[in-house]
């Protein structure tokens, strides 16, 4: 794997030279709010000199001297807004009862997710592998990680067999050093992107501050759970009392679901519009609500603690048997949007020491 070097005032060149083939896809601060956007062609506006803070119900971010890469770990969003849309019209029919369908185009640059992410990625590619809107979308993309220099008190990659740095999978992986930026190649078309650029090959100095930056990473997080044998430890739990537990905390708002980057479910809607026409819209949907499991108008799946078990119990057990892997990336979104600050990670060892 070729390793480059690239000054800080690059980075914005790279950026822009990714743009000129792929819709780019980058970070920027919106709203108080670290938020994946796409470039329209503006001044790129990296969310520099920022220090991001998030908990158990809380994100902040505040002014500091972290670089442009290393002072934030992710926000809400991630690339599965771009792949699998909120909001998807996939057939409009018009009076006269001619069918049109979207064009739907990928082609996107994911310029500076994390790791977490790329992996979600691959998550969703194992769920919508026979899913053709999807796949349009993901056609031609483009993965250029920022490896993950300091992740957050919510973070846990570490716990579900993933890494704040990034090994595989992606065409340009960035570790942001502190005079400049390490790129490592991992694929014909990362090389292709970095040619014409001036750059200089990595220094054995740059490689050990590099080594030394994601030793740190996985030490400060700290191990959550066990994850050996996890789907099926956690399966023999289904049936016990300890679930009851989340009827007085869980609120049943679904925001784990909306900001999980690997969250799939989808409700289908029509929509009558002027004109005698209509569309048909494919939406993001939540576990959580009441009426997603109903069946002839009867919901399956009526208190809350019911919701949670089968949310937990989907994303790290259920899933691994349709999937063969994990619904989990560690990201901990779910734990810092959540709005009363449940912590998924001592949920999964309350039930596993129930």
């Amino acid at each position: 794997m070729r390793r480059f070097f690239l000054r800080k005032e690059q980075i914005k060149d790279l950026a822009k030279k990714v743009g000129e083939t792929y819709r780019l896809i980058y970070p920027t601060l919106k709203d108080g709010v670290i938020t994946y956007v796409e470039w329209k062609g503006e001044e790129l506006a990296f969310p520099e000199k920022v220090k991001e803070y998030q908990s158990p119900g809380f994100y902040r971010i505040y002014s500091g001297e972290e670089g442009i890469l290393n002072g934030w770990t992710h926000g809400m969003n991630s690339p599965k807004e771009f792949l699998h849309p909120k909001n998807l019209t996939f057939l409009r029919i018009s009076k006269d009862l001619e069918q049109e369908l979207p064009e739907l185009k990928g082609g996107f640059a994911f310029f500076g997710i994390r790791n977490c992410d790329l992996t979600a990625v691959k998550v969703l590619d194992r769920v919508f592998k026979d899913d053709v809107f999807y796949n349009k979308l993901r056609e031609g993309n483009l993965f250029i990680v920022a490896n993950c220099v300091k992740p957050s008190d919510t973070c846990f990659c570490t716990s579900v067999g993933g890494s704040p740095f990034s090994a595989e999978g992606f065409d340009l992986a960035i570790t942001e050093l502190k005079d400049g930026f390490l790129i490592s190649v991992g694929s014909p078309k990362g090389q292709e992107i970095l040619d014409g650029l001036s750059l200089l090959e990595a220094t054995r100095e740059q490689l050990e501050e590099e080594k030394a930056l994601k030793q740190r990473a996985v030490e400060s997080m700290k191990k959550a759970f066990s994850f050996e044998n996890l789907p099926e430890r956690l399966l023999k739990r289904v049936d016990d009392t300890c679930w009851e537990a989340m009827e007085k905390r869980c609120l049943a708002c679904g925001s784990c679901t909306m900001v999980c980057p690997t969250c799939f479910c989808y409700e289908v809607k029509d929509e009558f519009l002027s004109g005698g026409e209509f569309e048909r819209i494919r939406e993001w949907d939540s576990c959580f609500r009441l009426g997603f499991s109903e069946t002839h108008h009867i919901p399956i799946r009526k208190s809350i603690a019911s919701r949670y078990r089968h949310w937990l119990l989907h994303k790290f057990s259920y899933w691994f048997y349709q999937f063969s892997t994990l619904g989990c990336v560690g990201c901990g979104r779910c734990i810092t949007w959540c709005p009363v600050g449940i912590d998924v990670r001592e949920e999964v060892r309350r039930v596993l020491n129930a």
